[in-house]
């Protein structure tokens, strides 16, 4: 291999300060007052005054316990978060206090013992009780876990191996009692709501939610593990069960509550995706935002199904996919007001781990909606913290005037002419769990569709997505006449255990395609290498051709060009078109792979044998970055390496993500999240783009393999699109460069650039 050697570079702190200013993609708020929307919400509790409270399992930034007034974030409630803490799945309010369900998880037999906490192997699932006033404050009781140097009053419920899920997934509460589900046991625990004593029990078959009639009566969703048995059945306050409501044709209730008229209000996370109300009255009313409704009998004759909010099939409805008030998507929550405005949470796919089977893969949701709407059907306020485990891409080629920028789930649209933070709007939805039920996004364990590669081939734009470690590549095509991306390929280095994919070979890799153009898979669609060869894939990537490249341990990189597409307009690739290409020199080891066709460029980053990989730093782009010219068009030339921040503890520095356009390469640093710019032509450190105050001045650290995209538009600006997780939103960078002059290429003993 011949070599091109290149100018060294100026020390980083020669460099002045670049034009760009900080924005960012898909959260209503950017943190710039630490003001955050949660990523997910599994549960809420409206009181009469329309505050909000909500409960979720996770959030990156602490925020699993939230607390929201007409349209604002007055704070999180804190203590959900680390140390084993976590939040839950249910949440009720009284007049003095907050329940809220929580998860607490083992963090070793150590701790367990010094710090009062699970032993090994030991899930608890319990009820923390805050107050009105103040909900960061628990209020203490007898017999609540006693936890050093914390004021969280927890009462434990139950606890399981950690294997299991047994979380309370329903409370209710008066002035007067806590009503706790207890899934593991099957039963309706009661509690003193203020010294928190037990005061009763009755059996329930798998409690979920449940709420309080005017009457003190519960209505309780049961059977909650199996979305088509669950039902919705009607008990006396000493468990004497009363009746039980005939819900539609195909709902799936996953939550309820009662408005000050005493009517029932139903969230139906089914395929209609609607908020059904139960009335007293056998006269259907007006419905909210909904088509003429079809009357209902009902066993429980006390309630009637007289009208919907919402649109018959949600974000389903119309132009699939395409979000908009009263168009709701994968339902968690609901409640009112005492002037009956509606809240309704979503998070794209429903409860967390609603279907029992261990098979779930969404389970944080796929980003936290949060609505109001007026007793008319009017949008009060829409809050939206849509993006986790996710980056973004800028489109090429869209209309300048409003261009597209998808994520893995979502697209957004762009209007730069907009103020800081308001330049992107949720435009569509490109999941369909109802009519695509096979996407990988609902079966892999990693739970996030994966981050974007966009690519327009011969008119047919396709989605092509990584998760955060490297392990599958997957493939969507769209369809014109809605926003689903439709699987259409799969790459899997290794067989996957489980029920999921059905019809995938018994072992070794393979690729799938959607030869049927269903979305299905039958194993008539795999395609195999003749012999085992399974190399450990470390890094993906696809070109602008829409060529499948792959960075691999064992075997350096390997390119299946793509072999056109199939009457379904799948891309086709085969192990048989497969090349190889040995790891080239100063590499040793592979880790990041672009390949740019227009120019024939190869940029790899990886170790070498003077700095070696670092296992600490086990998912970053290691410690070269490295341009070859002529990659396919002739002998490969090294013009330059790049040598790249990799250290461990104490001070550990590294390098997730790199990205090429126009006159630059961006890398993204892992536990900052600063971007590193460098010249493309000679690999001279440029400067940095650091999170300004728009967004706090702060990231989370940088998980992902492919964190990072950059587009230059028309103008010369250039938007640098970066994983921000610890706050639910992507980065966006509006980086304006210098003038540039023209740079000459010295020959000198080393091509090196520190």
């Amino acid at each position: 291999m011949s070599v091109l050697t290149s100018a060294l570079a100026e020390p980083a702190a020669q460099h002045p300060a670049l034009n760009y200013r900080t924005s960012w993609i898909g959260n209503t708020w950017g943190y710039a007052k630490q003001r955050w929307m949660q990523i997910d919400v599994q549960a809420i509790a409206v009181a009469p005054d329309g505050d909000i409270y909500t409960n979720a399992l996770w959030d990156e930034g602490g925020g699993e316990i939230g607390h929201y007034r007409d349209g604002q974030l007055l704070g999180y409630g804190g203590r959900s978060h680390g140390w084993g803490m976590l939040g839950g799945d249910a949440i009720a309010i009284n007049d003095r206090y907050v329940f809220t369900a929580q998860i607490v998880e083992s963090i070793g037999n150590a701790l367990a013992a010094q710090k009062n906490l699970p032993p090994q192997g030991t899930r608890w699932y319990g009820v923390a009780r805050r107050s009105r006033a103040d909900f960061t404050q628990g209020v203490p009781f007898a017999g609540q876990v006693h936890w050093p140097d914390s004021t969280l009053a927890f009462r434990l419920i139950a606890q399981s191996s950690d294997h299991d899920d047994e979380a309370i997934r329903g409370l209710a509460a008066d002035n007067r009692t806590l009503f706790v589900s207890n899934l593991r046991d099957n039963r309706i625990e009661a509690f003193d709501a203020d010294s928190m004593q037990p005061a009763s029990q009755f059996p329930a078959r798998e409690p979920g939610r449940l709420a309080i009639a005017p009457d003190g009566s519960l209505w309780i969703i049961e059977r909650s593990r199996t979305d088509g048995a669950r039902r919705i059945v009607h008990h006396a306050r000493n468990g004497t069960r009363l009746g039980a409501l005939t819900l539609p044709a195909g709902s799936v209730p996953v939550d309820l509550t009662f408005d000050a008229n005493g009517r029932l209000l139903v969230a139906d996370n089914g395929p209609r995706q609607q908020v059904l109300i139960f009335s007293a009255s056998r006269d259907a009313g007006a419905q909210v935002g909904a088509a003429p409704l079809t009357r209902h009998d009902n066993r429980d004759v006390s309630m009637q199904l007289t009208a919907t909010l919402g649109e018959a099939g949600g974000l389903y409805a119309g132009r699939r996919g395409a979000p908009g008030p009263l168009r709701f998507n994968g339902l968690t929550g609901v409640g009112v007001d005492r002037v009956g405005n509606v809240v309704v949470a979503m998070n794209g796919t429903g409860l967390r781990g609603d279907r029992g089977d261990g098979n779930r893969g969404p389970q944080n949701g796929d980003g936290a909606v949060l609505e109001s709407y007026t007793p008319d059907g009017a949008l009060r306020f829409s809050l939206q913290g849509l993006l986790f485990v996710d980056a973004a891409q800028f489109v090429d080629g869209e209309s300048p005037s409003l261009p597209s920028v998808y994520s893995g789930s979502k697209r957004f649209t762009l209007d730069l002419s907009r103020p800081t933070g308001h330049e992107w709007s949720y435009a569509g939805y490109t999941v369909d769990r109802f009519r695509y039920p096979y996407d990988p996004f609902l079966h892999l364990k990693q739970g996030q569709r994966g981050t974007p590669i966009v690519r327009d081939i011969d008119g047919r734009r396709l989605l092509y997505t990584l998760d955060m470690e490297s392990s599958y590549l997957r493939i969507y095509r769209f369809e014109k006449t809605s926003e689903t991306a439709i699987p259409a390929g799969f790459f899997a280095p290794e067989h996957i255990d489980g029920a999921w994919p059905p019809g995938q070979p018994s072992q070794g890799a393979w690729i799938w395609r959607d030869t049927a153009g269903k979305g299905r898979f039958a194993s008539i669609d795999f395609d195999q290498p003749v012999a085992h060869d399974s190399p450990r894939v470390t890094t993906w990537w696809v070109d602008t051709h829409g060529d499948v490249w792959q960075g691999t341990l064992s075997q350096g990189i390997r390119r299946f060009p793509r072999q056109g597409f199939d009457n379904s307009g799948n891309p086709v690739y085969r192990y048989s078109a497969m090349q190889r290409f040995a790891v080239p020199a100063p590499l040793t080891r592979i880790t990041r792979v672009i390949y740019n066709p227009t120019d024939d460029t190869m940029f790899l980053a990886g170790s070498t044998a003077a700095r070696p990989f670092n296992e600490h730093n086990w998912n970053s782009a290691s410690s070269t970055l490295a341009r070859y010219d002529h990659w396919l068009k002739g002998s490969p030339v090294l013009r330059y390496t790049i040598d790249l921040p990799d250290s461990g503890p104490p001070d550990t520095q590294a390098i997730n993500g790199i990205a090429e356009a126009g006159d630059y390469l961006f890398a993204a640093e892992t536990m900052t999240g600063i971007v590193r710019v460098y010249d493309r032509d000679t690999g001279r450190d440029v400067g940095r783009l650091a999170p300004g105050p728009e967004v706090g001045a702060a990231s989370g650290m940088i998980d992902e393999s492919m964190p990072i995209t950059a587009h230059r538009l028309a103008s010369g600006e250039y938007l640098v699109l970066v994983e921000e997780d610890w706050h639910g939103k992507v980065l966006m960078y509006r980086f304006t460069p210098p003038v540039r002059a023209s740079s000459t290429v010295f020959a000198s003993p080393s091509s090196s650039l520190h």
